[in-house]
């Protein structure tokens, strides 16, 4: 159970794999976050989940070589728990600010695994990234601006959001390194069918007028879909599987904090989509706030993990 059971890091492959992972999760954000306006949160898991499971099980029982099993129940249940959560808080917080900062307040993602990293798993920081990551919280402050009229309880969301991320990503590179990452999705696309499925029926049952009207991507009841919207979740469903199985890849063949830095092109990705499908242009605060995060992210990086 220690290092000697330990797969070689293969740092190209896990820096190519997250930044085309993340490339990818901003643009199935962006949809996310059009097809908000016209159906909840849990009927996009549900019909979201029936789409990719079918696919997620025929890639596994296609697999060439051995077939990919569960080594390790709990700690896969543990991951996708984790993740659960950070896409419901990251989801929830969508309908209501820019893309774009929603971005950066859910990138203090890398500066808490960074931390984590260093205290709970033992993978020494340098006095520069220590730096580093006081200069992206920094920039996190800068955009989110709390105290500022600008600043909405809305964007404590995928900070929330960022933490759980934060320790799904430790679970993986600490205890499901030796998962098949078709088994690592798998578990999370199981784990939006059950909360999909299980909020329905509480949003049917309690779900009031005024409620769905403050909220409706959260209290909403299912709504009718045309084709259009449709496809739409067809194409999220597709993406995500590649992106899940990216991310679990990268985290699981290279170092979590050197990884995490690279999670960073995260926020250019998610403001170019933000501008080209929402006409959003994030202002000089937020283009800052960014730099520094960027900034504290290389400074993180230039410290070597072994």
């Amino acid at each position: 159970m220690k290092a000697t059971a330990k797969p070689q890091d293969n740092i190209l492959q896990g820096i190519s794999l997250i930044v085309g992972a993340v490339f990818l999760l901003a643009l199935t954000d962006a949809m996310v976050k059009y097809l908000s306006t016209s159906m909840s949160l849990w009927q996009l898991y549900v019909i979201a989940s029936f789409i990719s499971l079918p696919i997620l099980f025929g890639l596994i029982i296609g697999h060439s070589g051995p077939r990919p099993r569960v080594k390790s129940r709990r700690w896969v249940a543990i991951r996708s728990l984790l993740l659960l959560l950070m896409w419901i808080a990251y989801y929830a917080a969508l309908p209501l600010i820019p893309l774009s900062v929603a971005a950066v307040a859910i990138y203090t993602t890398p500066l808490f695994i960074a931390v984590l990293a260093a205290f709970g798993a033992g993978e020494h920081l340098s006095r520069l990234a220590w730096l580093g990551i006081l200069c992206g919280f920094l920039g996190v402050v800068v955009v989110l601006r709390p105290g500022d009229d600008t600043f909405t309880p809305a964007t404590l969301l995928p900070v929330l959001a960022a933490l759980f991320y934060a320790l799904a990503m430790l679970v993986t590179r600490h205890h499901c390194q030796t998962e098949h990452p078709l088994i690592l999705t798998l578990g999370l696309n199981l784990a939006f069918l059950t909360a999909g499925s299980v909020f329905s029926v509480l949003v049917a049952i309690i779900s009031t007028a005024s409620i769905a009207e403050r909220a409706p991507f959260l209290f909403a009841v299912w709504q009718p879909l045309d084709a259009t919207t449709l496809a739409i979740i067809g194409a999220y469903a597709l993406l995500l599987i590649v992106v899940n199985t990216g991310v679990a890849r990268a985290y699981q063949i290279a170092p979590s904090a050197l990884i995490g830095t690279f999670d960073y092109a995260y926020l250019i990705f998610a403001s170019l989509w933000g501008y080209l499908l929402f006409s959003e242009v994030p202002d000089a605060m937020t283009w800052l706030g960014m730099g520094m995060i960027l900034m504290g992210g290389l400074m993180v990086l230039r410290q070597r993990h072994t």
